[in-house]
């Protein structure tokens, strides 16, 4: 498993710094690519009481699963089926860190959009 600090990544939250307040849920698209058999990880600040959605839009080569936890380990939402889109949601009670886990369960790369709201 890798923990993914792409320079893109922090672009994108500065630009959504600038256009709304400081959270996830104001708009991120970000285009990755997760390696064969392994797991992306990201991280994000989620506010409490809105509901974040995040979707994950792959390439179509390999089964994609989506899991999101809270800053203590616990499990909030997923989406396990057997496709490369994913959806997947939170509504927070606190504003904390959240990890959002993109696992390829194929032996090839999978290109995907990762899109949180």
């Amino acid at each position: 498993m890798k923990t993914k600090s792409i320079l893109s990544l922090a672009l994108a939250a500065l630009i959504a710094l600038v256009a709304a307040p400081a959270t996830a849920s104001a708009g991120i698209v970000h285009t990755d690519r997760v390696n064969a058999n392994t797991t992306d990880v990201f991280e994000f600040t989620f506010p409490a009481g809105e509901v974040t959605r995040i979707t994950v839009s792959g390439d179509g080569d390999t089964d994609l699963d989506l899991f999101i936890y809270d800053e203590n380990g616990n499990l909030m939402d997923s989406d396990e089926d057997d496709t490369d889109y994913c959806i997947a949601s939170v509504r927070p009670r606190w504003t904390g860190k959240f990890k959002i886990k993109i696992k390829n369960w194929g032996d090839v790369y999978n290109e995907y959009r990762l899109i949180i709201e």
